[in-house]
């Protein structure tokens, strides 16, 4: 390659470089800061125009990778400002576009295919999110009292989940809110011995006070034992309320927001200390580099100003239960994926590298210095082009909290007040043997 071939090179490397390449978390920017204002119906105005629909009641015409997690945020968004049904179809509708993260294939090769975006099409979910997805919409089944809905929901929850134990993600954190949900709905349809065998599942990370009264009046009734409902079940536990009411309120308030992805620089030695084994091949091009820094799709905490909501119920205070801290399952997760995702970052480097030194071989042939400057500019352009895939579920709630209240026959009235002053007023009716499930969504 001659100077005038060289230059050439570069020069289309720097134009792609000045065409931009924003990231999901960008297209979703403007989104994100209406929905961390409480401003859910401007949050949705955004992710429609960005899916090019007219109005929440449609799904786009052609799906792709961002289009897919567009309808997954909106289908949250819906639960929020309580459109159960529009949340409910588009989960759905975004279930069926969804790919799992494949975390038994090759850890650098494949994987790489799926951490950055030039190559990643369809949005790969981790497990975490994927089981998420069937427990956050059984909830807009319980909202809207379809006990029918609710348990197909919780059998699609349960497949997806016996196929994530199989391959050795056990997804613990929305495994446990989804148990619990599950056990709660074959409780209300009679299905007592499966209701006890969810509810002892949903305790595998440790009792739950709001399990206790359900467990040992299910236990007078049924037989199933495990050994966490051994536990629970103690004749000191007082049924009385439960045994004399109506029926019953669950409360479900889905507080905050999950980690996010963001484009993080690390020094490449400390990238290849953190990858660790994972990593393999060659990486002698690497000394040859002039950028010691790579980029890649780091985790970050989400701030939210919620704090634990006040729950009141016909003026009574009632304590809500925090049973899922899902934020802090999706950073395990991620930091158990990290040495992977270092090394596929590393391993895209290597590449830069070689391409690198091969602009510099060719710019030698004229000069030393024309190689070295030639080779300096191409590798930082390759760098600026290998933009790690921020893509998540922004909108996933970091906690979820319960309650459950005996209620008598009649209407009743339920408040949710948070500390920055936001309250939310909900009033049910509760007939002889039914239920009512009230579900604060607030994702900021």
């Amino acid at each position: 390659m001659h100077r005038a071939g060289a230059l050439a090179s570069v020069a289309l490397l720097l134009a792609c470089v000045g065409g931009g390449c924003a990231t999901y978390s960008d297209r979703m920017a403007s989104a994100m800061q209406s929905t961390a204002a409480g401003n859910f119906e401007a949050a949705i105005g955004s992710i429609n125009s960005a899916l090019e629909v007219g109005s929440a009641a449609e799904l786009p015409v052609t799906w792709n990778g961002d289009r897919t997690l567009s309808v997954l945020e909106r289908g949250t968004l819906q639960q929020a400002i309580t459109v159960w049904d529009g949340s409910a179809r588009d989960l759905s509708a975004a279930e069926a576009h969804l790919e799992l993260l494949d975390l038994s294939s090759d850890p650098v090769g494949s994987f790489a295919s799926y951490v950055y975006s030039d190559s990643a099409r369809t949005y790969r979910s981790p497990p975490s999110e994927r089981l998420s997805l069937n427990a956050v919409n059984l909830l807009n089944y319980l909202a809207r009292g379809d006990s029918s809905g609710a348990a197909v929901e919780a059998r699609r929850f349960q497949v997806m989940r016996e196929y994530l134990a199989s391959v050795g993600e056990a997804a613990t954190g929305p495994s446990t809110l989804g148990t619990y949900l599950a056990g709660f709905v074959f409780e209300q349809l009679g299905e007592g011995d499966r209701a006890l065998r969810y509810y002892d599942e949903a305790m595998a990370n440790g009792q739950l006070q709001s399990l206790a009264v359900p467990i040992n009046r299910l236990a007078r009734s049924y037989s199933y034992r495990g050994e966490r409902l051994k536990a629970t079940i103690s004749k000191s536990v007082d049924t009385s309320a439960r045994d004399g009411a109506a029926g019953e309120i669950l409360i479900v308030a889905g507080i905050g927001r999950v980690p996010h992805r963001v484009p993080e620089r690390i020094p490449v030695g400390a990238a290849v200390g953190i990858a660790g084994s994972v990593l393999t091949g060659d990486i002698d091009p690497l000394k040859y580099g002039a950028a010691k820094v790579l980029v890649y799709p780091a985790l970050r905490s989400t701030p939210s100003v919620l704090g634990t909501p006040v729950l009141q119920v016909n003026g009574q205070t009632v304590e809500l239960e925090q049973i899922v801290d899902l934020g802090a399952a999706i950073e395990a997760e991620y930091e158990k994926l990290k040495p992977r995702i270092l090394a596929a970052a590393i391993s895209r480097m290597i590449v830069r590298a070689a391409a690198a030194e091969g602009v510099r071989a060719a710019g030698k042939s004229e000069s030393q210095a024309l190689g070295d400057v030639l080779s300096v500019v191409a590798e930082g352009v390759l760098v600026a082009l290998d933009k790690p895939d921020t893509r998540s579920w922004l909108t996933l709630p970091d906690r979820f909290l319960v309650a459950r209240v005996p209620a008598a026959q009649g209407k009743h009235e339920v408040r949710v007040a948070f500390a920055d002053g936001t309250e939310r007023i909900f009033d049910v009716a509760i007939d002889q043997g039914s239920y009512a499930a009230v579900v604060v969504t607030e994702p900021r």
